[in-house]
C-alpha cells in the first residue's frame, strides 16, 4: 500500500482497540463513551474514534494516541504500528463544517462585560476599552464577553465568556466558556501590539490580557489564544502572523499555565512540534513564559532542606529533579513532556493521590542517596542520575530531561519563591498583585440598600488563601454571597446587589428558598453610592 493508504488506514485503528492493548483499562459508560478506570479524566469516544485525556489537555485521534501518550518518537513509526492487521478497524464519522457566522447579538452596552473583566477579573481598564473600541471584544445580549476571532480583517470565529457567576450550574469555575459553532478549527482570539517581531501563546484570553496588564511595557508583539494547548493552533499563528508582516515570529513565548498539563505541552512543543524556518533551515526559538516558573511550596522547602543536610547534596539540584519530574504536583502526576512511565521512583510516582506521612521525604531521600554517587566536585551529572532512576529511557529523551533538571538547578541558585499558595495562572498573578488592596478597601465599608447594613467578612483558609463572605450586618448567620477573591466580591456587589443570597446558604439554615433558576439569570441593578464609591477606590 502507499502511504497514504498506510495513514488512512492507521486513523481508522479502533481507539478503543488501541488504548486497551496499550494499557489502559475502560468502563463503557455508553454505545459511544468509554472511560478510563485508573484515570478518569481519560475519555473515549468510539463513534469519533478520538480520545480526551481531560487534566493533560490531550486529544485526537489512534495516531495522536501512539504519539502523545504511548511515546512512540515519529508519525512513520505510529502509523507501521496501527496497521498492525490484528487491530479492530472504526468507521470514522466525518462532520461537515460549516462556515462561520457571527451570530452573537453584540450589545450597545458593554457595562457587564467590561465590570466582569476589570473587575472580577482585574485587567486593566484602558486596556479593555481599546480593544472594545476596535471589535475585539464585545457583550453579547445576555450581558456575557464575547472574544472575537479576527483573521485578515474578517471575523473567523468567537469564544464567549460568561459573566454569571453560579457555581451550582457551572461547577468550580462558576462561569462557562465555550467557542461559537462552526469556529475555525485550530485557531483562536489574537491581536497585536505594535509591528508584531515576537509571538505569545496563551491558554485562554483572559491569560493574555492578565500578561499585558501587568506587562504594558510590551510592544511588537502578536497575542495568540488557543483556548487550551494545542500544538497546531501555534502553527497556524506562525502562519498568520507571517501573512500579515511577511515574517515568521522571531521567537515565541510559552505563556501557559504553570501546571502538570502546561510543563507537558510546553515539553512536547519543543519535543514534537518545532518550526523550521525553509529559508534559513533555523528552528524557531521557543521560550517558557509560564508564570511564577521559580516557585517551590514551602512545606517542601522545609524537608528537602532536611533530606538534602543528611545525605550531603545540595538542596536546590534536589528541588529540581521534582521541579522537572513533577512540579512539585500534590498528587504525583508526571509534569514533563519525556513519557517516561512510572516516576523516578516507580510506584512512589504518577499516581494520581496525594503523599502520606513520611512518603515524600523517603522518596526525596532515595533520589538524593542517588545523587551522591553521581556528584563530582557539587557538580551532580543529572543524565546519570536518569539513567540510573529510569534505566530504561531512550537517549534523546534522558538528555533532553537532564537538561531541564540542570536548567532549573541554575535558576534556584540564583533565587526561588517559597509560597504556601502556589499561583498557576497570569489572571491569578494579576489578581495577586491588588488583592490586598482591594480586599483592604471592601472590608472598611458598610454597605446600606433596603434599610439592610451589609459588611464583607475575610476568613483566612489553611491554605493560605482568603474566603470573603458578604453578610448582614446585625445578623451574621445568613451569607448573601461568598467568593474566593476580592476581585471576585467586589464584582458581586456591584452586579448582583445585595438580594443575590447565596441559596446553598440559605438552604443549611433552613430559610425559604426561590426556584433555582431565577439565581441564574441575576442582572446588573443599580447600586447605591457607597458602593460605587468603595469599588473605585
Amino acid at each position: 500500500m502507499s502511504w497514504k493508504e498506510d495513514f488512512k488506514r492507521a486513523k481508522s485503528a479502533s481507539i478503543v482497540d488501541v488504548v486497551q492493548r496499550n494499557g489502559f483499562n475502560l468502563n463503557q459508560e455508553s454505545s459511544v463513551n468509554w472511560r478510563g478506570i485508573e484515570h478518569d479524566s481519560f475519555v473515549v469516544n468510539a463513534r469519533e474514534n478520538t480520545f480526551y485525556w481531560n487534566s493533560r489537555q490531550q486529544h485526537g485521534d489512534p495516531i495522536d494516541f501512539m504519539m502523545s501518550v504511548v511515546g512512540v518518537e515519529s508519525m512513520q513509526d505510529a502509523v507501521k504500528l496501527l496497521n498492525d492487521p490484528s487491530l479492530s478497524r472504526a468507521e470514522v464519522v466525518q462532520h461537515k463544517t460549516e462556515p462561520f457566522q457571527y451570530k452573537a447579538r453584540n450589545s450597545k452596552d458593554f457595562t457587564r462585560a467590561n465590570d466582569y473583566l476589570t473587575i472580577a477579573r482585574g485587567l486593566n481598564p484602558q486596556l479593555i476599552a481599546t480593544l472594545h473600541q476596535k471589535g475585539f471584544i464585545q457583550q453579547n445580549q445576555n450581558g456575557d464577553v464575547v472574544f472575537v476571532w479576527a483573521k485578515s480583517g474578517r471575523r473567523v470565529g468567537a469564544a464567549t465568556q460568561g459573566t454569571t457567576i453560579d457555581y451550582d450550574q457551572n461547577g468550580r469555575r462558576g462561569t462557562f466558556k465555550r467557542v461559537m459553532k462552526n469556529s475555525e478549527q485550530d485557531f483562536g482570539f489574537n491581536f497585536s501590539i505594535g509591528k508584531p517581531e515576537q509571538m505569545l501563546v496563551f491558554e485562554a484570553p483572559i491569560d493574555a490580557l492578565s500578561y499585558l496588564s501587568t506587562h504594558p511595557e510590551t510592544n511588537n508583539t502578536m497575542f495568540l489564544s488557543m483556548d487550551g494547548l494545542k500544538p497546531v493552533t501555534v502553527t497556524k499563528g506562525i502562519q498568520y502572523m507571517y501573512d500579515l508582516t511577511g515574517n515568521v515570529p522571531s521567537s515565541i513565548g510559552f505563556g501557559v499555565d504553570n501546571d502538570a498539563a502546561g510543563h507537558m505541552f510546553f515539553d512536547r512543543m519543543i519535543k514534537q512540534h518545532q518550526f523550521v524556518v525553509q529559508e534559513t533551515g533555523e528552528v524557531l526559538p521557543y521560550f517558557n513564559l509560564m508564570p511564577h516558573d521559580r516557585q517551590i511550596p514551602q512545606d517542601r522547602v522545609t524537608i528537602l532542606h532536611s533530606v538534602a543536610k543528611t545525605v550531603g547534596v545540595d538542596w536546590r539540584d534536589l528541588a529540581a529533579v521534582e521541579k522537572a519530574e513533577t512540579n512539585f504536583s500534590r498528587k504525583r502526576e508526571l509534569a514533563n513532556g519525556f513519557d517516561f512511565q512510572g516516576g523516578f521512583i516507580g510506584e512512589s510516582d504518577n499516581i494520581d493521590e496525594p503523599y502520606t506521612g513520611t512518603q515524600y521525604a523517603d522518596r526525596a531521600t532515595k533520589i538524593a542517596t542517588t545523587m551522591k554517587l553521581v556528584t563530582k566536585e557539587d557538580t551532580p551529572n543529572f543524565e546519570l542520575l536518569i539513567r540510573r532512576l529510569q534505566p530504561g529511557m531512550v537517549d534523546d529523551f534522558r538528555s533532553k530531561l537532564a537538561g531541564k533538571i540542570s536548567s532549573y538547578a541554575q535558576q534556584f541558585r540564583k533565587g526561588y519563591e517559597p509560597t504556601t499558595h502556589p499561583i498557576k495562572d497570569w489572571n491569578d498573578d494579576l489578581k495577586s498583585m491588588r488583592a490586598e488592596s482591594l480586599s483592604e478597601v471592601l472590608s472598611r465599608r458598610v454597605y446600606t440598600k433596603d434599610n439592610q447594613q451589609v459588611v464583607v467578612d475575610r476568613t483566612p483558609n489553611s491554605d493560605g488563601t482568603t474566603h470573603y463572605q458578604a453578610i448582614n450586618r446585625f445578623d451574621q448567620t445568613i451569607g448573601f454571597f461568598e467568593a474566593d477573591s476580592p476581585q471576585e466580591m467586589a464584582y458581586l456587589i456591584k452586579t448582583y446587589g445585595y438580594n443575590a443570597v447565596d441559596k446553598q446558604d440559605e438552604r443549611a439554615m433552613g430559610a425559604k428558598v426561590e426556584p433555582t433558576s431565577l439565581r441564574s439569570k441575576a442582572q446588573p441593578r443599580q447600586q447605591t453610592q457607597p458602593a460605587q464609591r468603595a469599588l473605585a477606590r
